[in-house]
């Protein structure tokens, strides 16, 4: 147990927490002597002797019966395999009858990154057998983690809604409730991460329940439309409704307390994190010398991610009858969309500024930021080829993905968590963008590949993240970033993203509509997809590249509306 005061917090947490051995179906009795157990074996050649040992968690002085018993080397009669077995039997399917190019590879970490997902599963946050939550990754991010939850459960929407439909009312359920300094507490405001080790346990450290992102509070409302773009049941998502315009109205008031129109992050815990963006890392915004930059910062991605959060939750709003509201934050987001391209614009380099610091200067810093700018529409039109580009150029992109942070930046760093590794996780939001304004052949560009970097990996599993050396025979694979997890919830689901630009699949189920528009490359000329799910309805679709080079498809069976 350990007494806590932390900034006003106090109290005794308590732990009890322990394992409990048992040897089963052994063929010879054991013997104890209170320290020891032991077994007396004498084996003729060829003959076998055989024990199990199962290990029972013992959490908070309940000790929990063990799932798998002798030779569990398969799925068994268990509630943990009942409920990753029907995910996998209802998700979406892929194939593909191509052979020789790239095509066994995309299918290969398409269907891989469902089984990563199901082994990725927190059972004790299940809402139901279709409605669950993800970890963040394996071995260290084993936890509920805002941010991450929610980008994995868009990006897994190909596959069905479950995860969408699981991780919005667990996060309504830690949404922010009062005022917590120690914790970055505000009403109103996402959970950052909620850990069960010890440390947070017993409150030695604030990650039992942390609101220390920036990024959380934005992507519910964002994830929130996905859902009824997917679904477009009013019902299902009413519940959500209330907690995303909370969400919003803390962007507004408090992660905006200078009233300048920027949402800038800043920690008001002895203990918490320092950088509250995307990057979350404590050197992740850089200066363009290489220093660190001080809080309070207002990076660009958060202000695109905030701009989609209320345009797309306008739209909601417009589809349940409440339409002052939704013209009050379409209008927000028209307003923020202005003051963001003046702002964070930087014409001498054509590209968009990290960030601005305590003083709102510019951060003119070059990193992936501003590709999550371009994503979300929050970039002038006329100002996306510029940034794309610069995006593409040789000291950003490194043949195998674009780095976090431009290899010409004096804190550039290969192995650097987020300056200058490549995180497969963006090139999703890179692909979106890219779509958006027509660009196919930068979809093309940066999905090949990611595809080709998830040959050189295990299963054909993309991994948190990976060195950012430049691709050349000197570097003729990836390089390893030693501490990245693998599999990681967020880089499983890039891949459907990737394939979602390539297909333009695009729902949208309040009009029954499912849009495509494909643009297959030559590495992938042929794919299937089987039991997608829009609304009521359930489709399977073949699409394939023609001699022309032209991408057509073809409707193999729809079910429902």
């Amino acid at each position: 147990r350990h007494r806590y005061d932390h900034q006003g917090d106090k109290g005794e947490a308590r732990l009890r927490r322990g394992v409990g051995g048992r040897f089963n179906h052994a063929d010879t009795e054991p013997s104890w002597n209170g320290k020891t157990v032991a077994f007396d074996l004498t084996l003729a050649p060829h003959e076998q002797w055989h024990c199990c040992v199962d290990h029972a968690p013992i959490i908070d002085g309940k000790e929990m019966t063990p799932r798998y018993g002798c030779r569990s080397f398969v799925a068994q009669d268990n509630e943990y395999d009942r409920k990753s077995q029907l995910f996998l039997r209802e998700a979406t399917s892929f194939s593909s009858r191509e052979s020789e190019t790239l095509s066994h590879v995309v299918v290969g970490a398409l269907e891989q990154s469902k089984r990563d997902l199901a082994s990725l599963r927190l059972f004790d946050m299940d809402h139901n057998d279709r409605a669950w939550v993800a970890a963040a990754g394996l071995p260290l991010y084993v936890a509920l983690f805002g941010r991450d939850t929610l980008t994995t459960s868009w990006e897994a929407a190909p596959l069905g809604p479950e995860l969408m439909l699981g991780t919005l009312p667990e996060l309504v359920e830690w949404q922010g409730k009062r005022e917590n300094a120690w914790r970055d507490e505000e009403p109103g405001r996402m959970l950052h991460e909620a850990h069960t080790g010890p440390l947070s346990a017993l409150n030695y450290i604030p990650q039992g329940r942390n609101y220390g992102s920036v990024t959380t509070s934005g992507f519910f409302p964002f994830v929130l439309a996905q859902l009824w773009h997917w679904m477009a049941d009013k019902e299902m998502i009413a519940p959500y409704v209330e907690p995303a315009i909370a969400a919003l109205k803390w962007l507004d008031e408090r992660c905006d307390d200078d009233h300048d129109g920027f949402c800038a992050y800043h920690t008001k815990s002895e203990d918490g994190v320092g950088n509250q963006g995307w990057k979350d890392s404590g050197d992740a915004i850089v200066s363009e010398d290489g220093s660190q930059v001080k809080p309070p910062i207002a990076t660009c991605e958060e202000q695109g991610i905030v701009y989609a959060a209320k345009a797309n939750l306008a739209e909601v709003l417009w589809w349940l009858g409440r339409k002052d509201e939704a013209k009050q934050l379409l209008h927000e987001a028209g307003e923020l969309k202005k003051r963001f391209n003046e702002a964070f614009w930087m014409e001498d380099e054509g590209f968009i500024a990290m960030a601005l610091d305590s003083q709102r200067r510019q951060v003119r810093s070059i990193g992936s930021n501003a590709l999550h700018c371009v994503a979300t529409g929050i970039v002038d039109k006329d100002l996306v080829q510029r940034t794309m580009q610069r995006l593409l150029a040789p000291d950003m992109f490194s043949g195998w993905g674009v780095r976090t942070l431009s290899a010409e930046h004096p804190a550039y760093n290969p192995y650097s968590y987020h300056r200058g590794t490549v995180w497969p996780v963006e090139h999703g939001p890179f692909a979106v963008g890219a779509y958006r304004y027509g660009l196919h052949e930068d979809v093309e560009r940066i999905a090949r590949a990611q595809f080709e970097v998830a040959k050189f990996f295990d299963y054909h599993r993309l991994p948190e993240c990976f060195a950012g050396h430049q691709r050349d025979e000197e570097h003729p694979f990836p390089a390893l970033y030693p501490a990245a997890n693998s599999p990681q919830a967020w880089s499983a689901t890039t891949v459907y993203t990737l394939l979602q630009a390539m297909l333009g699949l695009q729902p949208y189920a309040p009009l029954r509509t499912l849009f495509v528009d494909p643009f297959l490359p030559p590495w992938l000329p042929e794919i299937t997809i089987s039991g997608m799910r829009v609304a009521n309805g359930v489709v399977s679709l073949r699409f394939f590249r023609k001699k022309n080079g032209h991408t057509d498809y073809e409707i193999l069976d729809q079910r429902g509306v």
